[in-house]
């Protein structure tokens, strides 16, 4: 009777590794999807992809929501899941294609699923979009922006903080170097996808 339950604890802390080994989302870029996963376990995200020497098309969209059922937006809204892998991401939105730009750019893949590496882990909170037309990356909220690194207008950012109407964020510009500093709640808009 011993060595039956002995092969059973044994069969269960085997199993263990695996239940616990299984992969989950994580903020960070997955080549060109900034994702952040938020404290409420939803998702959000900027996708953004060009392609071309002369003449560049771009592809570009937001995404929101709970990860299995995600609202894409751009002109349109259409629906769209990621998932965790091993290595990344998978992201699918059937209608991905008609977002503007994104026929020439996007790999047909994304419609049933488009494997995403991840290029940096992060521990964005959110994703916010700069509204003000130059807002500069203080030091402390309220700080003096002398000398500073800023961010413009239409800029997504990543969301490491929140405090007292400020935000710190971290801006990843097209070399990979990240720059973060607190901006106030005026200077950004929060991802809001379009309800259906």
């Amino acid at each position: 009777m011993i060595r039956f339950l002995a092969v059973g604890v044994l069969s269960v802390c085997a199993a263990a590794p695996a239940l616990a080994g299984s992969p989950a989302l994580h903020s960070g870029k997955y080549e060109g999807l900034m994702l952040a996963v938020t404290p409420e376990h939803q998702v959000e995200g900027y996708y953004a992809e060009a392609m071309g020497e002369d003449v560049t098309r771009s592809c570009t969209f937001y995404l929101q929501g709970k990860p299995d059922a995600l609202t894409t937006w751009s002109d349109e809204a259409y629906p769209g899941s990621v998932a965790p892998s091993s290595d990344g991401v998978t992201l699918s939105v059937k209608e991905a294609r008609q977002h503007p730009g994104c026929m020439n750019v996007l790999m047909p893949e994304i419609a049933t699923g488009l494997d995403l590496t991840q290029t940096a882990n992060k521990k964005w909170i959110g994703l916010v979009t700069v509204s003000a037309d130059k807002a500069y990356l203080l030091k402390t909220p309220s700080a003096k922006p002398a000398k500073r690194p800023y961010i413009v207008k239409n800029d997504v950012v990543g969301v490491l903080a929140v405090k007292d109407g400020w935000a710190q964020v971290e801006f990843i510009n097209a070399q990979s170097r990240s720059f973060t500093g607190w901006i106030s709640q005026d200077q950004y808009s929060r991802l809001s996808a379009p309800k259906p």
